[in-house]
């Protein structure tokens, strides 16, 4: 039986998009792609989980939550599809677009 794999997701402050969370040898970071978001196992996701919200509690994110993926970062969820896909109506500066 596999691990569950997950990554971590949040909506960036400033610009409320979807944002998942990158940790690599040049630190820790958020990006809108989701292929890029770091993957973690059961053992490692309480600890990525810990680093991540400090983002939040630093005013640079808000909602910051675990997402189930496949090996392919995507999500097993509907919600989280959704989420992934960008907003289902437009908003802001793409509305007059």
């Amino acid at each position: 039986m596999s691990s569950l794999l997950n990554i971590i997701s949040a909506n960036n402050l400033r610009s409320g998009l979807n944002v998942y969370f990158i940790q690599d040898n040049a630190g820790s970071r958020w990006d809108t792609d989701i292929s890029k978001a770091s993957v973690y196992g059961e053992n490692d996701l309480a600890g990525a989980f810990d680093l991540a919200k400090q983002d939040l509690d630093n005013n640079i994110v808000v909602d910051c939550v675990t997402v189930s993926v496949d090996e392919n970062h995507t999500p097993l969820t509907a919600r989280e599809k959704i989420r992934g896909d960008g907003p289902s109506s437009k908003y802001g500066h793409a509305v007059n677009s």
